[in-house]
């Protein structure tokens, strides 16, 4: 039963952030930074917002949520934790980058990092959370 209760709030919450992680793109720029989306494209002015954050850093984050991701046990709760996770910690760190700015990150500093924690929640990338 309490597994159950368990992936029912896991599913509730991947469910959750895949509607919101929707919204905010589409309107963050625009009501919080017009100027910037005016003068760069959305993917530029997003890249600037996001360059705080260190590949290194990224990949050290990552490598330490492993065994996290391995213990959970089933890729919909791993990638849900990982959703989450990895989410507060960027915005912790004033920069929340979207998934492909990710994916170019660790693809250059730890690929192998990258591929395990893929392969854990069951995703292809970081764009696809």
């Amino acid at each position: 039963m309490t597994r159950i209760s368990g992936f029912i709030l896991t599913a509730a919450s991947v469910l959750l952030l895949a509607a919101c992680s929707g919204s905010p793109s589409a309107t963050t720029p625009s009501a919080t930074a017009p100027a910037a989306a005016e003068s760069d494209t959305a993917g530029t002015a997003s890249t600037g917002s996001a360059a705080p954050v260190s590949g290194a850093d990224v990949c050290a984050y990552l490598r330490g949520q492993i065994p996290t991701l391995e213990g959970i046990g089933s890729e919909v709760g791993a990638m849900a934790n990982l959703t989450v996770n990895l989410y507060s910690w960027y915005e912790q760190r004033g920069a929340v980058p979207n998934g492909s700015q990710i994916d170019e990150q660790v693809a250059k500093e730890c690929p192998d990092v990258a591929t395990q924690v893929y392969k854990l929640a069951g995703i292809k990338s970081f764009a696809s959370l």
